[in-house]
């Protein structure tokens, strides 16, 4: 993969995050509460549980989650047939995803005494804050590993899509190894004739 194209799928995965995350707030937090308005009256108890904040940014992680997996999954298994990628590539644009989706983060107390920014922080990192609920309300802590938690379902598909591919079609690894071992031969080849 050149660098144009390797350039064009970090900003695309990038893109994908930040879309999955606001499919996500949407959906723990407009879609999930409404639909549990159709329930019936006895089911007041699971009513409850759903439109729990934790529960539904939860849900929303979830989402992310999954789609994630997904999409990772496949371009494991298109990454291995075509071998175009190694794992040190994907894992530098999980890095650059992280940092990223953290950094806004960063600066969020900066807005806070005005107000003008609480809404963007509150949907960017909706699926995270049932993490910082959890970590006593350390914002940053509770961030971090929200989204350590998103990459690395990420990461684990695509690295078992990639290996499964592999197993199955062990003739990938060949022509890597003749490749090498004919480079090899021709150094020492090479260092005879000086």
């Amino acid at each position: 993969m050149d660098l144009l194209q390797t350039l064009i799928y970090t900003l695309a995965r990038i893109g994908l995050f930040i879309m999955l995350v606001l499919l996500g707030a949407f959906v723990g937090e407009i879609l999930f509460p409404s639909a549990v308005s159709f329930l019936p009256y006895s089911a007041i108890s699971f009513k409850e549980f759903i439109t729990d904040n934790t529960v539904q940014s939860v849900t929303a992680m979830v989402i992310v989650c999954l789609f994630f997996i997904w999409v990772f999954y496949d371009d494991g298994k298109r990454h291995a047939a075509y071998e175009s990628w190694s794992m040190v590539n994907i894992s530098i644009v999980m890095l650059i995803m992280l940092f990223v989706y953290f950094i806004p983060a960063i600066f969020r107390d900066s807005f806070h005494g005005e107000g003008k920014a609480d809404v963007f922080y509150m949907v960017l990192y909706y699926p995270c804050s049932w993490a910082v609920d959890k970590l006593g309300g350390n914002y940053l802590s509770g961030i971090v590993a929200a989204t350590l938690v998103m990459l690395a379902a990420a990461f684990a598909a695509y690295f078992i899509s990639y290996r499964l591919y592999v197993k199955k079609h062990p003739s990938l690894l060949v022509p890597r190894a003749a490749e090498e071992n004919a480079v090899i031969s021709e150094d020492v080849d090479g260092s005879d004739d000086l």
